[in-house]
């Protein structure tokens, strides 16, 4: 299925139709260069009740409605509190004209289109002049696209890939894991931008799917991860110079990219490298150690010798934990005979200024991590947040300053 890289590595591709929406978390090394990856999500004044009834229209899509359906608040302090009736509206069509540039163009704001299918909100841009679309995600570093040129695949209209459009990147290709998924990438060059008549085009490398990941809870991918380790292909931040973003996905859900800081004041969550640093994880996710983890109202203890550290994954749908805690929570509901194992999950963590930022979700659908991740040196508890956790908020990030900032 997949031929070897002649022009633009692809040359002949299937299409697959799956019913199942695009939904992921934590992916595993493989050779040739992978980084992890995860999938996204964030919001701006959507109430709990909209919240709540998109995730029930949601999982009936994604056929897991007789699970219980995840809400999602997130608590500050009573001077942050307040919030506003709000109508959420599921599907809208995002045009180049919504994209806005500063003077200098040192920040521009992305419209993002939520997309029923995927389960996931997609952000749209230009390669080679060919307009695509990818979900949005903090989970992973690189800009890609697919190898197929089909008005439908693979659950949505990603774009039209034209080889003969690219050049050399000067990268081979990579065996790179996503989800669950394995496949040959394809390393490519070509002009980018968000908006052709805004934006002057930049060439950027990036990396071509072919239909082992683009299939089942595959899909193309629109990486927020900046930083990686030096064997590891370029990412999209790293390539184009942004040091902050802002994934807003309340009341109208925008992606903001900014080159300068973006967080003022002491508001904000101090984030962590050391996955990175001390456990060699190939590329640095948007980590936060726990000030407090609660479920169905047992508390888990924290201590400093084995820190519970969470990732922030705009692409993950629920929740994963680690083996041993998702084991634990196990024995613990059989214990006490509770009736739901994930029943009310309370995260917090601990501002810059000393104010608790507590995010939680009801019955959110939960997953071990498994054995086969990148940092398996790491003793402790590891918990990678997303979408029942993350609607409703806007989540700011500047990367250099390990800085993360919740907003309702």
């Amino acid at each position: 299925l997949l031929a070897n890289a002649s022009v633009g590595g692809f040359q002949s591709q299937r299409s697959f139709v799956s019913p199942a929406p695009a939904r992921t978390h934590l992916d595993s090394a493989s050779q040739g260069g992978l980084e992890s990856t995860t999938k996204f999500k964030c919001t701006t004044d959507a109430t709990a009740k909209e919240v709540n009834q998109r995730r029930i229209m949601l999982q009936q899509l994604a056929k897991i409605a007789t699970l219980p359906t995840a809400a999602a608040t997130i608590i500050y302090p009573p001077a942050l509190a307040a919030a506003t009736e709000t109508t959420t509206t599921i599907a809208r069509t995002i045009t180049d004209s919504s994209v806005v540039l500063n003077n200098d163009g040192s920040r521009i704001q992305v419209p993002l289109e939520y997309i029923q299918t995927l389960d996931a909100y997609v952000v749209h841009y230009y390669l080679f002049g060919e307009r695509f679309g990818a979900i949005v995600d903090t989970g992973s570093p690189f800009l890609t696209c697919p190898s197929t040129c089909r008005a439908w695949s693979y659950k949505y209209k990603w774009g039209c890939y034209h080889p003969e459009r690219t050049f050399d990147s000067g990268f081979s290709n990579t065996i790179e894991g996503f989800d669950n998924n394995q496949g040959k990438v394809v390393w490519r060059k070509a002009g980018f931008s968000f908006d052709e008549d805004l934006q002057p085009q930049q060439n950027l490398t990036f990396g071509v799917f072919g239909p082992d990941l683009l299939d089942g809870p595959g899909g193309v991918f629109f990486g927020l991860i900046k930083d990686t380790d030096k064997w590891i292909r370029p990412s999209f931040l790293g390539q184009t110079g942004y040091k902050s973003f802002c994934v807003d996905l309340r009341d109208n859900s925008t992606l903001t990219l900014s080159k300068q800081a973006m967080i003022l004041g002491d508001d904000y969550i101090p984030l962590t490298r050391d996955l990175n640093r001390r456990y060699k994880a190939p590329v640095v996710h948007y980590i936060a150690k726990a000030a407090g983890f609660i479920v169905n109202g047992l508390p888990l203890k924290l201590d400093d010798r084995t820190p519970t550290y969470v990732i922030f994954d705009t692409g993950l749908s629920g929740m994963a934990v680690s083996d041993e805690l998702y084991q634990g929570r196990n024995l613990q509901a059989r214990k006490n005979r509770e009736k739901s194992l994930w029943g009310e999950v309370k995260v917090s963590f601990q501002t810059k200024a000393g104010d608790e930022v507590e995010l939680s979700a009801r019955k959110p659908i939960t997953t071990p991590l498994g054995q086969d991740t990148p940092w398996t040196k790491f003793k402790g508890n590891l918990i990678v947040l997303g979408l029942a956790f993350l609607d409703g908020t806007s989540m700011s990030i500047d990367i250099d300053d390990n800085k993360l900032q919740l907003k309702k």
